[in-house]
């Protein structure tokens, strides 16, 4: 009799889904799963990856052609332009312009790394900063791979935005707790956390940049609250990889390793409000045609499962 029961519920509402009509509750309810948190992580990590890889050439003495070197005090320049043909990862709507990786030898197989993204003005001779990010970088001799450890925070406080680059835990506090003595008719807070390690396989070939596979593993978190005249809206967003692998031949998706997702978001306004809530186990698979399968899904995104959804990468 239960069994029964939950066949005709589950005929129900899949009727009730393909009905064409205007306005389907159940049919809006149900929508894929987001990969745009898959593909920026792809196309922040992996440069990292690059970055890494060339201030440790540099630092073992190996030659990189068409690189410009500047020594400033104890740290060493090096310009990369992105656009050029030796430049092996460039994804689509990519507009970083120059790399410029700031490297600090610490011992014989260490280094602190910053990474610079710029989008270069030629007319008026400047620059904007799109990026900054210091990581320690480690070289493994036994397994012949380097190692980046990428970890970062971002607050983005939209209107109330007057805050340093660079935040204390106090002053982090003392501008959070602004917020709520504050009475603004527009109200936006969006916490980003990032912690990624990157490891780069040479493959017996250290000064080959074009054959290095990259492995990712790491996590991140994102919250957003927005409070609007007439509508507010609240959001958290987890993921974590788990030993993606992706080289430069095939930079339109990783070709082995999962990612795990969850998603919340709710909005409200006079009129309505929208509730999404779900679980997806990705997998990447090693067919160069950038998609990635949804293995397992819960919630809204139940129905994807089995789906191949575009990653958008190149």
């Amino acid at each position: 009799m239960y069994r029964l029961r939950f066949i005709l519920a589950l005929f129900l509402i899949l009727s009730l889904s393909c009905r064409k009509e205007i306005d389907n509750p159940i049919k809006d309810w149900f929508q894929d799963p987001p990969v745009n948190p898959v593909t920026e992580t792809i196309k922040t990590v992996i440069p990292v990856g690059y970055a890494a890889s060339i201030a440790m050439m540099h630092m073992k003495g190996y030659s990189i052609p068409n690189i410009k070197l500047e020594k400033q005090k104890s740290a060493n320049l090096l310009y990369i332009n992105t656009s050029s043909e030796d430049y092996p990862y460039k994804f689509k709507g990519d507009t970083y312009g120059q790399m410029i990786v700031a490297y600090v030898q610490t011992d014989e197989n260490t280094a602190l790394v910053s990474v610079f993204f710029t989008e270069m003005d030629v007319v008026s001779g400047s620059f904007e900063l799109q990026n900054v990010i210091a990581f320690p970088v480690i070289y493994d001799e036994l397994n012949d791979k380097i190692t980046a450890i990428y970890a970062s925070i971002d607050i983005n406080l939209g209107s109330n935005s007057d805050i340093g680059l660079d935040l204390t835990a106090t002053e982090m506090d003392e501008s959070l707790g602004k917020l709520d003595n504050e009475r603004t008719e527009i109200t936006e807070i969006a916490i980003a956390q990032n912690a990624w390690i990157i490891d780069v396989y040479h493959q017996g070939t250290f000064d080959d940049l074009y054959d290095d596979k990259f492995k990712i593993y790491g996590g991140q978190q994102a919250a957003e609250v927005g409070s609007y005249e007439v509508e507010s809206s609240a959001g958290v967003l987890q993921m974590a990889m788990i030993n993606v692998e992706f080289s430069s031949d095939c930079i339109r998706n990783p070709t082995n390793g999962f990612v795990f997702m969850q998603d919340i978001e709710v909005a409200s306004s006079t009129n309505s409000s929208e509730i999404v809530f779900g679980h997806v186990f990705y997998e990447f698979h090693p067919s160069c045609d950038g998609e990635i399968l949804v293995n397992v899904a819960t919630g809204n995104f139940i129905f994807a499962i089995g789906k191949e959804l575009d990653l958008g990468l190149n």
